[in-house]
C-alpha cells in the first residue's frame, strides 16, 4: 500500500490569535492549573516574519491578544514564517500548544526578571533548522545560544530529560553566556 498524505494550510493570524489560546485554556483546566495560575500576568510579543502579535495573559487563560507589538513586553519571540511552518507541524504542534502546561507561578516569576536574549536553534528531522529568538524584558545581553534537535524538546517538555543532561550528553550546545543559559534552565523543564 503507498504512504497516503496531504498538506494543510494554516493561517498563521488564525493559529495565534484563535487557535492556540483556545487550546491554551482547555491545557489550564484539563490540567487542573487554573488554581496554580491565579494572579500570574504574561506580556508576550511574537513576531513571525515581521507581523506582530502581542499578548496579555492574565491567570494563564485570560488572553488580550492584538496585531501589532506591546511596549515593554516580558518575552519577544522572533522566528520565520517558514520555521513557525515547521513546528505547526503535526509531529510538533502539541508542543507548541502545550507550553501554556508548562506555566506556574515559579516560571512566571523568572521571565519577569529574566534579561538577555537566547537564540533557540531547534534541529529536525530533515537536518533543517528552525531559528527562534526569544528576548527577555528588552535586553540585548547578556546573548546565548541553544542548539537541540526537536526530539530533545519533546523529551524535555515531557520532563524525560533535564537540560543539564541533554547538555553533559552532548545533545544540546550552548554557545555565548553560559551563566545566561544556566538561568534558563528553570523554563526549559
Amino acid at each position: 500500500m503507498t504512504e497516503q498524505t496531504f498538506t494543510v494550510t494554516v493561517d498563521v493570524r488564525e493559529l495565534l490569535t484563535v487557535f492556540i489560546p483556545k487550546l491554551a485554556r482547555q491545557f489550564v483546566a484539563i490540567g487542573g492549573m487554573a488554581e496554580e495560575l491565579k494572579g500570574t500576568e504574561l506580556t508576550m510579543n511574537v513576531d513571525v516574519s515581521g507581523s506582530v502579535y502581542g499578548y496579555h495573559i492574565k491567570d494563564g487563560v485570560d488572553f488580550d491578544i492584538k496585531e501589532g507589538a506591546i511596549d515593554n513586553p516580558m518575552v519577544h519571540l522572533s522566528i520565520s514564517l517558514e520555521g513557525m511552518a515547521k513546528l505547526a507541524d503535526m509531529k510538533y504542534i502539541d508542543m507548541l500548544i502545550g507550553a501554556q502546561g508548562q506555566l506556574s507561578k515559579e516560571k512566571n516569576s523568572i521571565l519577569a526578571t529574566l534579561k538577555g536574549i537566547c537564540d533557540f536553534n531547534l534541529k529536525h528531522d530533515d537536518g533543517e533548522v528552525t531559528r527562534l529568538t526569544v528576548t527577555f524584558n528588552g535586553a540585548e545581553t547578556p546573548r546565548t545560544a541553544i542548539s537541540i534537535s526537536m526530539d530533545d524538546v519533546a523529551a524535555l517538555g515531557s520532563g524525560k530529560e533535564l537540560p543539564v543532561q541533554l547538555f553533559m550528553n552532548g545533545r544540546m550546545a550552548v554557545d555565548g553566556d553560559i551563566a545566561f543559559a544556566m538561568a534558563l534552565q528553570p523554563l526549559l523543564t
